[in-house]
């Protein structure tokens, strides 16, 4: 494979000009093809990268020069689209949530394990230097026995952020669901990765503020493989754009995660980069706290590509991508059938 790689991107919205403009940063990819079967909207991104236009996502996957592709498309289109990609032997980075459906992930994550190719989803949030230091800190015991866990994201969308672009937001065939499965995914990635899985959950969603099928309120109580307990609480029914927030109590200290920042932390030492392995310092290295939307795609897709050109498992691959997936489809039973759900999927690795 060439030292740069040629990356197609798919889907012309807000998100695939998002990835084309992070790829600026990233020395060894290039964008030379985009798939958008709205022609304005394809010629325009296109335009401005000196890239081919394909009308047609099977079309540009015939180019024998792309290396992979770039899946900014509604979530429910995401395990065809990764399927045919891998069939072609292309590897494929692909926005949250990877799919809908467990079905959709588990064949997703076949289908490039069966061609040889890498599957990445881009989980930004993950990557911030305070949240490694929180991660570090908690398997250290810095705060001791984890008993509590929380995330929050109270978020304002108008109808007109749902009505836009086809209406596909907050439908359950395109998008999956509503405030949980789009706005809050990174957020309750964060929870069950910083607090190594989730085990249970038990949940209420309701549809209170928007012309929408699917929820814009949801609350949830969780178990995690460790026993702590918590709660997860989302809306984009909120006034105003609040931080997302994570919350861990534990029986030494607590640590408060606002929009991946630390804003609170009491604990047995402190909460700086001698927790971070050499490998964890590469990872985080570019991070900077606030920084514009973008630039978490940016280091991300750097990292990905860097994994990709040594041969090793890129950050947040498909199997560790699943696992918000597992915790959010589980709610949704929850909610539908009043019942608590088991997650089977987000064991730490090693456990069933």
């Amino acid at each position: 494979m060439a030292d740069t790689f040629k990356v197609g991107i798919v889907g012309a919205g807000i998100i695939g000009e998002v990835h084309a403009r992070a790829l600026e940063g990233v020395d060894n990819a290039t964008v030379i093809a985009v798939a958008e079967p709205r022609e304005g909207a394809g010629r325009k991104l296109a335009g401005k990268y000196d890239a081919a236009w394909y009308s047609s996502f099977t079309e540009m996957l015939a180019d024998p020069a792309i290396d992979l592709v770039i899946l900014g498309t509604p979530s429910g289109l995401h395990p065809e689209q990764t399927i045919l990609a891998a069939q072609a032997g292309k590897h494929v980075i692909t926005e949250k949530p990877m799919s809908i459906t467990q079905d959709g992930a588990t064949r997703m994550i076949e289908a490039a394990d069966r061609a040889g190719v890498k599957l990445a989803v881009i989980f930004q949030n993950r990557l911030s230097r305070d949240v490694y230091r929180v991660r570090r800190a908690i398997e250290a015991g810095l705060i001791g026995t984890p008993v509590l866990g929380s995330a929050s994201v109270f978020w304002h969308r108008g109808q007109d952020y749902y009505d836009a672009n086809g209406g596909w937001r907050g439908t359950w065939a395109l998008d999956g669901g509503g405030v949980l499965i789009n706005q809050s995914i990174h957020t309750i990635d964060l929870l069950q990765w910083l607090l190594g899985g989730v085990t249970s959950v038990q949940a209420h969603i309701a549809t209170l503020n928007h012309q929408i099928e699917a929820e814009d309120a949801a609350s949830a109580s969780v178990r995690f493989h460790s026993g702590a307990v918590g709660s997860i609480l989302v809306t984009t029914a909120a006034a105003k754009d609040n931080p997302t927030r994570v919350e861990i109590i534990g029986t030494e200290g607590r640590v408060t995660i606002e929009s991946n920042v630390v804003t609170h932390y009491e604990g047995r030492a402190e909460l700086g980069d001698d927790l971070l392995s050499e490998a964890d310092l590469v990872t985080v290295r570019d991070w900077t706290p606030g920084e514009a939307f973008g630039e978490g795609h940016r280091r991300q897709l750097r990292l990905i590509f860097d994994a990709l050109a040594a041969g090793e498992e890129p950050p947040v691959p498909g199997r560790e991508a699943r696992k918000a997936v597992d915790v959010i489809l589980g709610i949704y039973e929850s909610a539908r059938t009043g019942t608590r759900i088991d997650i089977a999927g987000t064991a730490p690795e090693g456990q069933s």
